[in-house]
């Protein structure tokens, strides 16, 4: 059992050895993969955040008002973090920040200028969208320090600080608390886990398309299976359409599975009832038909069962980490955000967490949802153009 010869052994590497020889290829994936992880998520994770959209709500257009304005511009111009919008009222502003128009709404309440008059405190109010945790501590966070020690009489040229009696106050006895940000979150409270959740029912979409849309027809292809539909009469789009039926049906299964197993684990109340329950299981099929199409197109022509393994791993973390599931997309540089907007990971992400952590309706979701769609179609035209129909 234990005995053993260095030359048999050798014998066996050199034979092991020449099989890589022989599909050289699949060495550069082995390669690149580690480059490729270090690139992608490097640049995916914990980036700068930057044009976040922002929604202020004027209600009060006083001299304190006026400041709050340019200190926001700053923070658009200086650090491009902001992306500064006017709103006529709160009312407008907050439903389009629950349609995902807005990352925020600051709103600046009819007593602003006058409590700062007064040297009072001068309440901000920030309304965040906290489905995204990091967007929204960031918003928080940059604002509180854009107004750290902004004290009520140096809001604004020429005006005149008074207290409690209303007289006014001496030059730099000034030391009253001045603005303070009060963040709302418009969701209520949200744990990071149900954050994740569209990430992980797209992960598990991915694993199914990989492997009935490129593992599994691939290794068909290797053992002869497809050679069996070659005598029969069925077109190229009667045997991708089988497939694809087939895989779709798969991911249907786990993608439910998935979803109700999500919903538990996270305690994820469904705001919209069994409207958003709909809609998710519609996303999930568009997903689910756009990344095994996907798939079939790029396996079209690989009959070597190695290859669709050695690309699993980039096929990964080019599709699943740009996609915002973990972070937000506007920290990516912009060759990121353009591998982000080609794959439809990112478009069902977006309608996932609109729909399951925020209950948004049809309306919402439908741009995601073309996205999505055209996507399907695209992959269906190339891999009916490409699919080997022959050994």
């Amino acid at each position: 059992m234990f005995q053993f010869s260095l030359s048999r052994m050798l014998a066996v590497a050199e034979r092991d050895l020449r099989r890589f020889r022989r599909n050289g290829v699949l060495l550069i994936p082995m390669a690149l993969m580690p480059m490729i992880y270090l690139v992608i998520l490097g640049k995916a994770m914990g980036g700068d955040l930057h044009g976040l959209p922002v929604a202020v709500v004027d209600q009060d257009g006083g001299p304190a008002a006026v400041t709050v304005h340019d200190r926001l511009q700053t923070l658009q111009q200086g650090r491009d973090l902001l992306r500064i919008s006017d709103e006529p009222d709160a009312h407008t502003a907050l439903n389009r920040l629950r349609e995902g128009d807005y990352a925020a709404v600051v709103i600046i309440p009819p007593a602003f200028s006058e409590d700062a008059s007064r040297g009072e405190t001068a309440k901000l109010g920030v309304v965040v969208d906290n489905t995204d945790n990091t967007s929204a501590n960031v918003i928080e966070g940059e604002l509180r320090r854009a107004f750290t020690g902004v004290m009520p009489g140096g809001l604004a040229s020429g005006m005149t600080v008074t207290n409690a009696a209303g007289q006014p106050m001496a030059a730099g006895l000034t030391s009253a608390p001045g603005i303070e940000v009060q963040r709302v979150d418009v969701y209520g409270h949200k744990e990071f886990i149900q954050y994740l959740v569209p990430g992980v029912i797209a992960l598990a979409l991915f694993f199914v398309a990989m492997l009935a849309g490129g593992i599994i027809l691939v290794d068909d292809r290797a053992r002869g299976i497809h050679e069996g539909y070659f005598v029969t009469p069925l077109s190229t789009l009667d045997l991708m359409g089988g497939l694809t039926l087939s895989a779709v049906t798969l991911a249907m299964i786990i993608g439910t599975i998935v979803l109700g197993s999500s919903i538990l684990i996270a305690r994820l109340p469904i705001i919209g009832g069994f409207r958003t329950i709909m809609l998710t299981e519609l996303a999930i099929l568009l997903l689910a038909l756009g990344l095994i199409l996907f798939m079939f197109t790029l396996m079209a022509r690989v009959s070597n069962p190695m290859t669709p393994r050695a690309l699993f791993g980039i096929l990964n973390v080019l599709t699943f980490f740009p996609s915002g599931a973990l972070y937000p997309v506007e920290s990516y540089p912009p060759w990121l955000q353009a591998i982000s907007a080609a794959f439809p990971m990112r478009y069902a992400v977006h309608s996932l967490r609109g729909l399951l952590l925020k209950g948004v309706g049809p309306q919402a979701v439908a741009p995601d949802f073309l996205v999505m769609g055209g996507f399907a179609l695209i992959m269906l035209v190339l891999g009916a153009l490409s699919f080997k129909r022959t050994l």
